[in-house]
């Protein structure tokens, strides 16, 4: 498999750029990860955020957003607890405006009193939505990471964010302009527009990116455990592994998808024999740092909790035997000669990836080890993955 218009490239300033050069596509996606180590209290960098679409130059928000209607273009950000990004996607006649405009947004260094009060109240109702809305499982498997920097919503609390000084809110942007910084950029682009990253985001002044150790806390290995009352349940499943590496963050997708995706996989065969008619599981995986903690989620009734309890041990075992390859190799293998059609999804891709591993991957480097992967590999994982400690939680209304 032959990815030939993909390259990777280390820019003056430190940073990682891949690009994948499509020539005949009309369209261009550019996306800049920024990754960041957590800092008391919660909810400043996603605050930062907001503030980078209030002001850019002499541009105002409602500039900004002008602006980004004359490209017929949108800038998308979002804050994950570990890292920042922005992406667009665009005609290749606007994007270097776009781009133009999203360094513009990114080197403004000032904000004023102005700028945090129009954006305290959204994220006041952003995190209204949050708590208002049932996401129970997901605040869950935030309280587990043993890294305590990790627990707390990226949102933060509005009154922490209230008493914020102009001082802190600088530092933090300042942290996040370092040489972790990754661009991933696909599409019809020309070597023009390339030179424009590389004299914009390539020069830009970075610190070098540190990881301050863990910041461990006591935690709770009760293995069974009840959230709420109720004769319907969420049955949720998670294994936490303290010692992730490369090869395992590289594979721990294959291994999800060949246990858990379509009404083929394992999970559906094993539980099916024992008349549990799942329509469909949530399952999932997460990495801080060393930590990864895989999950899955289905409904269940309260008097199938003692069987369940029993078959999920069983399953464990019985997931050893599933046909990774044959089930996850179509989609995370073969489709990947899809990915440079679509540069949005490409670079989504890569961004994934990039928090998956913790390293920019390129397709090529990913293809190569994927294509070495076999049922035993994936079947020593997943055996790595239930070996370590497993809770579960039953979630009622």
């Amino acid at each position: 498999m032959r990815f030939e218009g993909e390259k990777k490239e280390t820019l003056e300033n430190g940073a990682t750029m891949l690009s994948y050069r499509a020539p005949a596509l009309q369209t261009v996606c550019f996306t800049l990860v920024m990754p960041f180590a957590p800092v008391e209290p919660a909810g400043l960098y996603h605050c930062i955020e907001h503030l980078f679409f209030e002001r850019a130059g002499e541009l105002r928000a409602e500039g900004i957003n002008a602006a980004m209607t004359a490209n017929g273009s949108e800038i998308h950000g979002y804050t994950a607890q570990n890292y920042m990004c922005f992406s667009f996607t665009c005609r290749r006649a606007v994007f270097r405006s776009q781009l133009s405009l999203l360094f513009s947004m990114l080197s403004q260094r000032e904000y004023g009193e102005e700028e945090l009060q129009k954006v305290l109240p959204v994220i006041r109702n952003e995190i209204f939505e949050d708590e208002f809305y049932d996401i129970r499982s997901g605040d869950i498997i935030r309280s587990l990471w043993f890294d305590k920097r990790y627990n707390q919503s990226v949102l933060g609390d509005v009154r922490d964010l209230e008493e914020t000084t102009q001082e802190e809110l600088d530092s933090c942007r300042r942290m996040l302009f370092n040489k972790g910084m990754c661009l991933f950029f696909a599409g019809g682009f020309s070597e023009e527009d390339a030179a424009l990253v590389r004299s914009t985001f390539g020069e830009m002044p970075l610190q070098p990116f540190v990881v301050p150790p863990p910041q461990e806390r006591e935690h709770d290995e009760t293995p069974v455990n009840r959230r709420g009352r109720g004769k319907e349940l969420q049955a949720l499943v998670t294994y936490h592994v303290t010692d992730a590496d490369a090869p395992l963050k590289m594979a721990v997708h294959w291994v999800r998808s060949g246990l858990f995706d379509g009404l083929d996989a394992a999970f559906f065969s094993f539980f099916g024999e024992w008349n549990f008619k799942f329509y469909s599981v949530e399952a999932d995986f997460a990495v801080r740092g060393r930590e990864l903690v895989f999950s899955y989620a289905a409904y269940i009734r309260k008097k199938e909790k003692a069987l369940f309890e029993i078959l999920v041990s069983r399953f464990e075992k019985a997931g050893e035997k599933a046909d990774f390859v044959g089930l996850s190799r179509p989609y995370l293998y073969e489709n990947l000669i899809l990915l440079p059609d679509n540069p949005e999804r490409l670079c989504a891709h890569y961004t994934d990836t990039w928090a998956d591993v913790g390293a920019p991957v390129t397709l090529a480097e990913e293809a190569a080890f994927c294509a070495k992967l076999t049922n035993e590999d994936l079947a020593a994982l997943w055996r790595r993955i239930y070996s370590s400690l497993r809770r579960i939680f039953y979630i009622a209304k």
